[in-house]
């Protein structure tokens, strides 16, 4: 259990601090549970409030060393290749569920290289792509920022630049086939 100023990670709204826990009758009397009231780090004056039995909508925030371990791995991670739209979104939306940094890296790895290779052939990025990677990016990027302790940008810097090699094969290989 979290106690009140720890910092925590909810599944949809990133990194919160909890700043209350107590017993709330949501659905009417008789429905007492135990809740967090969070305030998201990236969202101020906004505030969550899940049940402290909720497993699944909350975990604890990475640490600094793994965020490091995983930048440094960032040119290793797979890419998921998949041209058929529907089943890539489809295996976008089963790393991103799976609540961890990793997979969420793998996806932003894999839209930000398919964006490159469609934009140097000539094509646009496509927008289910973009709103993918949206969700993706921040989830990622704001724990990352968090734990490295440093800014969204920065960390979004650390890690495309480590991208720098496969998007110029990507790039390349694209445009040698126009």
């Amino acid at each position: 259990m979290y106690k009140v100023g720890d910092y925590l990670m909810h599944e949809s709204s990133g990194v919160c601090q909890v700043t209350e826990i107590s017993e709330k009758a949501l659905h009417g009397r008789g429905s007492e549970r135990m809740y967090y009231s969070l305030e998201p780090v990236f969202e101020k004056g906004s505030q969550i409030i899940t049940p402290v039995d909720s497993k699944a909508r909350i975990r604890d925030v990475k640490s600094q060393d793994e965020f490091e371990e995983l930048l440094d791995d960032v040119p290793e991670l797979d890419i998921i290749k998949e041209e058929n739209t529907r089943a890539r979104a489809e295996k976008f939306k089963e790393k991103i569920s799976l609540f961890d940094p990793a997979p969420l890296a793998t996806v932003v790895k894999s839209i930000y290289l398919h964006q490159q290779m469609r934009i140097a052939s000539g094509k646009k990025a496509m927008s289910s792509d973009e709103r993918v990677m949206e969700v993706a990016g921040r989830r990622l990027f704001e724990e990352m920022a968090f734990s490295l302790k440093t800014d969204v940008e920065s960390v979004k810097n650390a890690f495309f630049i480590r991208l720098e090699k496969e998007k110029e094969d990507v790039v390349e290989k694209a445009t040698a086939s126009k």
